[in-house]
């Protein structure tokens, strides 16, 4: 019966219709049917379509495109640049100050609108690179057997892969990219690459099986009767069904733009993102109640509607962007001196935040590359015959087909037997090859040696082993021993306990023949002698461990997502000292929530034989349980997850796709470079938070003494132009964040933008400069006698601006530092405070200051002035002593 949900594929000629394959990487029940159940269920014959057939369900299904290209309009790329809500702001600002003439704020304001739109612009332009990088992995042509009509014979002929539909018949060769996914239908020596997939380096055998079992050997990948798109052909020949093209591949459906990707913004846009958004509700909020206050108490003039637009600009950050930019600029140069390379600047941001790493195994913890760890008698000693005759076998193998299709196997015991020195006496002549047999799971040669007729074979221990039955002996010159039962379950142990340190054992062994006419049978196979095995591993990268205890001292929680075997997986994070909580398969995890998979990754578990899809599950389960996730891969299979996570770090050896798809690229195999790129990240993020503090609490200062100022004064707080003049000193000012200055280590725990603590910092400090400039307000109230003097107005501008000014100076560097980011204030935010208060003291008594509507103050009143000055000062540094407090009790707690 098809699968449930499976929908039905209409057939040409008015025949039953059969199941068509699921969309997605689900094909109903035509997977798993034996091979001529499975033709009839996508209405296919071992023939092949006919053109007719073809055009049909080429119309239907479209192009076999696993990422089509996309071409957004200008104007939809327009409207993404603009969705920000702060360029919007910016944009709206910008319009009403060319409304009133102020054209000067018009043209700043949208020159940095500009600049949001055209940083946005690079990152469409970024992704659709990298779709390009992965559309260059499919195959262009396949070979498939197509006829002109139902009556004539088929003929095998190479169309671009773009063509091929479901029911196709295709034909694949050493070499070949698999176009589709297929179901085999014939087999012969066929092994595929998976690692795009899987991550598993080592080649896999392929053959059609009549029946699949009931029950899968594991996950889909596992199955022997399925190729994937994605993957290429190593050895052999088959000819495969299409049951799924483009998009509906599992290569395409873990690929697609937006299958994989971010579930909203990240950890540190949400909270820059959260900023952004009290800083304009407190605009809405503050300039409206202002000028409606002051209208109330003392009647519209006209100076309020420019004083309401400067106001607004005035409570605006506008250099926000250019602040955190510069700052983000700053760490990127830092890592490039160090030979990292980063790809998108907020990457900075995400290191800084980053909590949870999750690791590729193959060719990013470990090199990629199998190598010969040694080779063993049957009794487990080490003995270099097996691997002499192992390499044997792979130099007959090269001598038969082309040097290009060397199984990586082969290549390493080749290496490995001519680096020992075993290969260099005369080799046998090579009679015969046997190539790999999926089936069989062996491969081997026929030999002349002397006048002798060897037969050498190598494969999986216990398909060596149950072709054996007798063992080789301990000492040259002895005669073999017999394989007994106890003798088989000592291998057994052997073999258990070997490929339970996460080693790969290769069985080989020999039999002795007379001379005789005719090639291999399989008869010759029984009774065979067992020389020993070859130990091959794939070695941890050299920097890993101490790279990992680095990231582990530093508060980054790591797990591993790997497609290769449990144990082999275990043994690594043991020899890299990572303490695995527990190991789950992928196939587990359908049986799990986002909850518990995010519970059991936070235990530093090990994730083995997952699929592409399932490595993005468990970082979009992190993300969803509010961690900062990281994915350090270099493979095609590592895409999903590394568009999924918060931070993508691509390796040096990364393919094209998984470069293009990466936040931050290691520029060596060095992952100690990790640990600085980590320092760098945290620097910079806490430099964002401490603008983020300070702009916060200052601009809620200055709306809530805006408001009191509409209440308390007989007239307008500022004027329109003194409110600009002083917003821009402290934006340039705060531009000193972005300067360098000694940076501090990686610290012990990550630099979060939590929204809660900056609101509660922002209200708490803001209400304390709030209540400075209030003080200031009565100060000026006795010093001009209740506001009655001549030039009260002017007076009482010039002594705010000075106090605000010297005020933020002061906010600039005791509010720049909080314990939990150990960042102290680089020298150019000291010099940059400095200037500001001289810039509040000097300006207003300058000819400038003059044009400005300022007034010289007389000397009674810098006597109060310096009073409320110190006040605020005294406060602040209690106030910052009170935070710090909380925040160490908090964690102690």
């Amino acid at each position: 019966m098809p699968e449930e949900g499976a929908r039905l594929l209409p057939l040409p000629g008015g025949r039953a219709p059969g199941p068509r394959p699921l969309p997605g990487p689900q094909y109903g029940d035509a997977a798993r049917l034996s091979r001529l159940a499975a033709l009839r269920a996508v209405a296919a014959t071992p023939r092949g379509l006919t053109e007719g057939e073809a055009e049909s369900r080429l119309a239907e299904y479209g192009d076999n495109l696993v990422l089509p290209l996309p071409e957004p309009t200008w104007p939809g790329r327009l409207r993404a640049a603009l969705a920000d809500p702060f360029a919007a702001l910016l944009a709206a600002l910008a319009g009403v100050c060319a409304l009133i003439g102020s054209w000067g704020s018009a043209l700043i304001l949208g020159a940095l609108v500009l600049t949001a739109g055209l940083l946005r612009l690079h990152g469409e332009r970024r992704t659709a690179a990298a779709l390009r990088a992965l559309r260059a992995l499919a195959p262009s042509t396949a070979t498939v057997l197509r006829r002109a009509g139902r009556s004539e014979l088929p003929t095998a002929r190479e169309i671009p892969a773009e063509q091929l539909v479901p029911g196709d018949v295709v034909r694949l060769a050493g070499g070949d990219a698999v176009p589709a996914d297929l179901r085999l239908l014939r087999a012969q020596g066929l092994t595929v690459d998976q690692s795009a997939l899987t991550g598993e380096a080592t080649a896999v055998p392929r053959h059609a099986l009549d029946l699949p079992p009931a029950q899968p050997p594991g996950g889909p990948f596992d199955e022997p009767q399925l190729c994937f798109a994605g993957s290429t052909v190593v050895t052999g020949s088959g000819t495969g069904l299409v049951l799924a093209t483009g998009a509906a591949t599992r290569f395409g459906a873990a690929h697609q733009p937006g299958a994989a990707a971010d579930q909203g913004p990240s950890a540190v846009e949400r909270g820059v993102r959260r900023a952004v958004l009290a800083l304009i509700l407190f605009m809405l909020a503050a300039v409206p109640v202002t000028i409606g206050t002051d209208t109330l108490l003392h009647g519209w003039t006209g100076t309020l509607l420019p004083f309401a637009v400067a106001a607004a600009v005035g409570l605006t950050p506008e250099l926000l962007p250019v602040v955190v930019s510069s700052v983000l600029a700053r760490g990127s140069r830092q890592l490039a001196a160090e030979g990292l390379l980063v790809r998108r600047l907020p990457a900075i941001s995400e290191l800084g935040a980053l909590d949870v790493l999750c690791l590729d195994k193959t060719g990013t913890l470990t090199t990629g590359e199998l190598a010969v760890a040694g080779a063993l008698d049957p009794a487990g000693r080490p003995d270099p015959q097996p691997l002499r005759w192992a390499a044997l076998l792979g130099e007959a193998a090269l001598l038969h087909d082309e040097p290009g299709l060397l199984d990586p196997l082969d290549e390493a015991l080749l290496d490995a037997a001519e680096a020992a020195g075993l290969l260099a006496g005369p080799a046998p002549a090579v009679l015969e090859v046997i190539p790999f047999d999926p089936e069989l799971r062996r491969s081997g040669a026929v030999l002349r040696e002397g006048s002798r007729r060897l037969l050498v074979l190598k494969g999986a221990p216990e398909a060596v082993l149950e072709r054996c039955t007798r063992l080789a002996p301990a000492r040259p010159g002895q005669a073999p021993r017999p394989l007994d039962a106890p003798a088989r379950v000592e291998l057994d142990r052997l073999v258990e306990d070997r490929t339970g340190r996460g080693l790969r054992l290769i069985a080989v062994a020999r039999a002795e023949h007379e001379p005789r006419l005719g090639g291999h049978r399989l008869a010759d196979e029984e009774g065979l002698t067992l020389l020993g095995f070859v130990e091959l591993s794939d070695e941890p990268v050299d920097s890993a461990e101490e790279a990992l205890a680095l990231l582990s001292r530093s508060g980054v929680t790591l797990t591993v997502l790997t497609g290769d075997h449990p144990r082999t997986a275990l043994r690594l994070a043991e020899r890299l000292a990572l303490a695995p909580g527990r190991v789950l398969l992928g196939a587990e995890l359908a049986g799990l929530d986002e909850a518990e998979i995010a519970a059991a990754a936070a235990e530093q578990a090990v994730f083995a034989r997952c699929t592409p899809e399932q490595k993005a599950r468990v970082v979009r389960a992190l993300r969803r349980a509010h961690r900062s996730v990281g994915f350090l891969g270099d493979g095609v299979n590592d895409v999903p997850a590394l568009r999924a996570a918060d931070l993508g770090i691509g390796t040096a050896g990364a393919v094209g796709a998984a470069r293009e798809w990466a936040d931050l690229l290691l520029g060596g195999r060095d992952l100690v470079l990790l640990g600085r790129a980590l320092a760098v990240g945290r620097e910079a993020t806490a430099r964002v938070a401490a603008y983020l503090r300070i702009a916060l609490s200052c601009n809620l200062g200055n709306a809530v003494s805006m408001l009191a100022g509409g209440v308390l004064l007989p007239f307008l707080p500022m004027q329109p132009a003194q409110v600009l003049l002083q917003n821009l000193c402290f934006d340039v000012a705060q531009l000193s964040f972005a300067v360098s200055g000694r940076a501090a280590g990686p610290g012990e725990r990550p630099v979060k933008l939590r929204w809660g603590a900056l609101a509660g910092f922002a209200a708490a400090f803001g209400l304390l400069n709030s209540l400075s400039d209030i003080a200031m307000f009565q100060a000026m109230r006795t010093v001009t006698h209740g506001f009655t003097a001549a030039s009260s107005e002017s007076m009482f501008h010039t002594a705010w601006f000075t106090e605000n000014l010297v005020t933020q100076a002061i906010a600039l560097p005791v509010l720049y530092r909080l314990s939990r980011t150990r960042l102290r204030p680089p020298r150019p935010v000291w010099w940059a405070a400095g200037l500001l208060a001289v810039v509040g003291l000097l300006l207003p008594a300058s000819p400038l200051g003059e044009r400005l509507g300022f007034e010289a103050l007389p000397l009674a009143a810098y006597g109060p002035l310096a009073l409320v000055v110190a006040g605020y000062a005294a406060l602040l540094g209690a106030g910052r002593w009170l935070w710090w407090w909380r925040l160490e009790r908090a964690r102690v707690s």
